[in-house]
């Protein structure tokens, strides 16, 4: 019984390597990119910070791998601008702002022409949230993500993407983020 599975397992390794499948796996084209993004946030929140500013203003960069041209994973690092609020439980002006360690599962649909597609994306987030000034300033949770989007390559290295997201990440003080990126990619 051994010995004929083991046959039979050479016998699909070398059926594989005859090109006897359906798959032409030479054609996969494994490639590293790199990304800036521009991100508008718009923060659900909630507890003492329900009155503080909602948008925030982020910069993101984006470090991937793009896996036969039509998914992608990719792993990025968000930091958003500090948002100055006035605080009704201190004297002094309190800020908050966030940072995110994220990782992403992009998958890209041609349209038209194989140039210009729509985006699916979902992954998750380990969200760093500050806020200064206040009692427990500091909270880290892990939020989930999904959006969708569009993206034309320009070459075949460059490309340009929008992508509008949800964030869910269920903190006290901030639940969640709807937030649209804009930017470039570059892929070696």
């Amino acid at each position: 019984m051994k010995k004929t599975l083991l046959l039979s397992g050479v016998a699909c390794l070398l059926a594989a390597n005859a090109q006897a499948g359906t798959y032409n796996w030479q054609k996969i084209s494994v490639r590293p990119y790199v990304g800036a993004e521009y991100v508008y946030s718009r923060a659900h929140q909630g507890g003492d910070a329900k009155d503080f500013k909602k948008n925030f203003h982020s910069g993101k960069a984006d470090l991937g791998m793009e896996w036969d041209k039509n998914i992608y994973t990719e792993f990025s690092f968000q930091m958003s601008g500090q948002l100055k609020n006035g605080n009704p439980y201190f004297d002094g002006k309190s800020k908050n702002h966030f940072q995110a360690y994220a990782m992403d599962l992009y998958g890209k649909m041609p349209i038209m022409c194989s140039a210009f597609g729509a985006l699916l994306t979902a992954g998750g987030a380990i969200y760093d949230i500050k806020y200064k000034l206040m009692p427990d300033s500091s909270t880290t949770k892990v939020g989930y993500r999904a959006g969708i989007g569009m993206q034309y390559d320009m070459t075949n290295n460059l490309s340009a993407r929008v992508v509008g997201r949800y964030s869910y990440i269920g903190a006290e003080r901030l639940n969640n983020l709807k937030e649209v990126t804009v930017g470039m990619l570059y892929r070696f």
